[in-house]
């Protein structure tokens, strides 16, 4: 059974081995005076790409927790439309993938979610921003 901090022991041991890759490439500087047509500008531009933010997580680690730590017990407070839609969500992935979880797996795997993005993340976090709004 792990607990948080295994969790995020082992996610930081896994991006210390990874090496970073920059997904940034230059964009030649524009000459006004260039003939290139304006297709071919376009052509040659290159655009970012943003990484998704979990691209780090060690998904198998993750459900290890949800579904087999020790709990203790602790009442969440929803209004109708979002448990009807949790338990949407909760029919669609045992219909349609055939993925067995319940309410309250997927409320400890938010909580592990908003946990990670505030200690990898402090005020650019989601957690932050939306109190601070």
């Amino acid at each position: 059974m792990a607990d948080y901090s295994e969790l995020l022991a082992a996610e930081n041991n896994k991006k210390s081995q990874s090496k970073p890759v920059s997904s940034v490439k230059p964009t030649p500087e524009k000459n006004e005076n260039s003939p290139v047509s304006k297709a071919g500008q376009n052509k040659d531009q290159r655009r970012d790409v943003t990484t998704s933010p979990r691209h780090d997580i060690d998904y198998r680690a993750w459900r290890d927790i949800i579904e087999n730590t020790e709990t203790h017990n602790s009442a969440l407070r929803l209004t109708r439309e979002e448990r009807y839609e949790v338990e949407d969500i909760i029919q669609d992935l045992e219909r349609k993938h055939k993925i067995k979880t319940s309410m309250n797996e997927v409320a400890r795997l938010g909580l592990l979610s908003i946990i990670l993005d505030y200690k990898q993340n402090k005020q650019q976090s989601l957690l932050y921003k939306i109190k601070k709004s």
